[in-house]
């Protein structure tokens, strides 16, 4: 894994794979995921360059595509900063130019 994708990292943990592709879940990610042994299920996303995120199923507060998503750009930004540039509030402006947008509105699923 990059040394950039652990800098983040609270915990850093591993876990050997069976000659059967089984592993034990590390009981550090156990209790962050707050698995319950025999009751819940993981999630799991491959994400670009060959990294895999882990959550547990049925965490409704997570948006895992968006969550993906935003870590897609943050490795990007981090590992291409010189691709960074500022947005520029007048072309903004000229993006939104003649819209009506209520910023307090629901946004629909059909949206």
């Amino acid at each position: 894994m990059p040394a950039n994708a652990r800098s983040n990292a609270v915990l850093t943990t591993e876990s050997k794979v069976t000659i059967r592709g089984q592993t034990t879940i590390p009981a550090p990610v156990r209790e962050a995921l707050k698995l319950k042994p025999g009751l819940d299920s993981i999630h799991y996303e491959i994400l670009p360059g060959g990294q895999v995120f882990m959550c547990r199923v049925g965490d409704e507060q997570e948006d895992h595509t968006m969550n993906a998503f935003l870590r897609f750009l943050d490795a990007d930004i981090q590992n291409n900063p010189q691709k960074t540039r500022p947005f520029e509030i007048q072309q903004g402006k000229r993006l939104v130019a003649g819209m009506d947008v209520n910023i307090d509105d629901e946004i629909g699923d059909d949206e």
